[in-house]
C-alpha cells in the first residue's frame, strides 16, 4: 500500500486548462487512441529501455491495464490519472511506489515514490507547463515522503548512476 487506508486520492483536480481524473476503464477508448498515436514519445517516459507501449498493443490489453490502474488506486497501491483539456485526452500522470530489481540500490534510501507524466502529441508544446502544474499539485495533495520524477528532475544517466553511488 502506497498510503494508509485513511488516505483518499483526489478523484479529480483542475489545474488551469487541464483536468485530472483518476484513470478508469471508461477512459479506454480515448486512452488507447492517445497511446497509439503517441507511442514513440511515451516509450521514453518510463526509461530509455522501457518498451511500453508495445507496437502490438491491443484495445483489450489497454482496457485491462486501465482496470488494473483503477484497482490499484482504490487500494492505495499507486495512482494513475487521465489528463484532459476540455473533452480532449491529453495524457496520463502516474504516482507509483519506488521499486528496484537491484539487490543493492542507493536510491531506496532517498526516494519512495516515482512520478511520471506523458502527453499526447497535440499537447507537446504544453508539456513543461503541465509538468509544473502536476508537480505542484502532487506536492500539495499527496502525503509523499520521497518523490522523484526520473527522466525529468534527474536525466536517465543520473538516475541509473545514483543506484550504485
Amino acid at each position: 500500500m502506497l498510503f494508509p487506508d485513511s488516505f483518499r486520492a483526489p478523484p479529480l483536480a483542475t489545474l488551469e486548462r487541464f483536468q485530472l481524473r483518476l484513470l478508469v476503464p471508461g477512459d479506454a477508448q480515448a486512452d488507447f487512441q492517445a497511446v497509439c498515436a503517441s507511442a514513440a514519445r511515451i516509450r521514453g517516459v518510463f526509461g530509455p529501455d522501457n518498451q511500453w507501449p508495445p507496437d502490438d498493443l491491443s484495445f483489450e490489453t489497454n482496457l485491462a491495464d486501465l482496470a488494473r490502474h483503477e484497482h490499484e488506486s482504490h487500494a492505495n497501491l499507486s495512482f494513475a490519472y487521465s489528463v484532459w483539456q476540455q473533452d480532449v485526452y491529453a495524457g496520463c500522470l502516474y504516482i507509483k511506489p519506488f521499486k528496484s530489481r537491484l539487490a543493492a540500490d542507493r536510491r531506496r534510501g532517498i526516494y519512495r515514490e516515482l512520478c511520471f507524466l506523458w502527453v499526447a502529441e497535440p499537447f507537446v508544446a504544453e508539456e513543461a507547463t503541465l509538468y509544473a502544474l502536476c508537480r505542484s499539485w502532487i506536492q500539495h495533495s499527496f502525503p509523499l515522503t520521497g518523490p522523484v520524477w526520473p527522466g525529468r528532475e534527474l536525466d536517465w544517466a543520473q538516475w541509473h548512476a545514483l543506484a550504485a553511488a
